[in-house]
This record gives structure tokens, C-alpha cells and sequence, in this order.
């Protein structure tokens, strides 16, 4: 066959090379020896060129292809060949399209199970962060309340003892001068 099968399927090609190709290379692996179905079809495209209505082309293309010994029931049969080897590459490809979806899709779900089993954990931490936060800001409150009024009473103690200081150091100094005043 001298045509290639993205010639004579060019409407798949257009639609995923990469797909169509991946079908084209099964159909080429299982390729028939001697004139067949795509042999066949091959005349069919080169006819098509000609701008013949479909039913000539198809009649004008198997009187060609009867000239080396292509009989109806043998198209027919090759054809369905091909038909299946196509079938075939389809349930390979959706077995291992599932099968990377499953794969891909478990990957994926585990991955989302983790994050929510790491939100959980940090929403707990974040919890306990805020009931310690809560915690200290209540024993850091107390401690205040304690320095306060400790406060006052070290500011009542200081303020008494310079009232004390004072008065006890106006009657020393008092007395000095007395002394010094009264005493010879």
C-alpha cells in the first residue's frame, strides 16, 4: 500500500492526530499481504479525486481491485478484519484509560484525604493555640491585677514612710537645734 492511513482516513486525523495515530500503527501492525480492504480503500481516495458519485466510485474501485483477485466476500471479510482490529485498539485504549483514570483519580482522592486529615489536625492545633492564648491572656490579666494593687500598697507603704521619715526627721532635727540653742 503506497498510500499512508492518515490518507485514507483523514477525517480521524483531523480530529486527534495523536489518537488516530495510535489506530493507524494497529492497523499498519496488522496489515493483510496482497490487495484487501485498504488496499481497496486506497483506490476509493484516488477515485474520489475524479469527482465521481459514490456508488461509481465504489463499483469503479472493485472492478479494479477483481483484476488481481480481490473477490467481494474477501473485501467484505478484510474490512471486518480492520473493523475489529479498530474495536480491539478502542477496548485496549478504554481499559487503560480507566485504568488511569482510577489510578490518576486514587492518587488524587488520597491526596485530598490527606489535606483534610492536615486541616483537621491544624484546626485542633489552632484550637489549642487559642484556648492556651485565652489561657495565659486570663493568668497574664491575674498577674496585672497582682502587680496593681502590689503596687499600691508598695506606694502606700513608701508614702507612709516618708511621712514618718519626715515628721521623725523634723523632730530629730528639732531637737538638734534645741540642743544646740538650749544645752551649753
Amino acid at each position: 500500500m503506497k498510500k499512508s492511513l492518515a490518507a485514507l482516513f483523514t477525517d480521524a486525523s483531523e480530529q486527534d492526530k495523536r489518537s488516530a495515530t495510535m489506530i493507524y500503527n494497529a492497523l499498519k501492525k496488522s496489515n493483510i499481504d496482497g490487495f484487501d480492504y485498504l488496499e481497496y480503500r486506497a483506490s476509493l481516495d484516488g477515485l474520489e479525486a475524479l469527482n465521481m458519485d459514490e456508488s461509481t466510485r465504489y463499483q469503479s474501485a472493485f472492478v479494479t481491485a477483481s483484476t488481481v483477485g480481490l473477490t467481494r466476500d474477501k473485501l467484505l471479510k478484510t474490512a471486518k478484519f480492520y473493523r475489529e482490529v479498530v474495536v480491539k485498539e478502542k477496548s485496549q485504549f478504554d481499559k487503560a484509560l480507566e485504568q488511569q483514570k482510577t489510578k490518576g483519580i486514587a492518587k488524587l482522592e488520597s491526596d485530598i484525604a490527606k489535606l483534610k486529615e492536615a486541616i483537621l489536625k491544624k484546626e485542633e492545633q489552632i484550637k489549642k493555640l487559642q484556648a492556651d492564648i485565652e489561657k495565659h491572656d486570663s493568668k497574664a490579666t491575674e498577674i496585672q491585677e497582682k502587680i496593681d494593687t502590689t503596687d499600691e500598697r508598695i506606694q502606700a507603704t513608701q508614702e507612709g514612710f516618708e511621712r514618718a521619715y519626715d515628721k521623725i526627721l523634723a523632730h530629730i532635727d528639732s531637737d538638734i537645734s534645741n540642743i544646740e540653742t538650749y544645752v551649753s
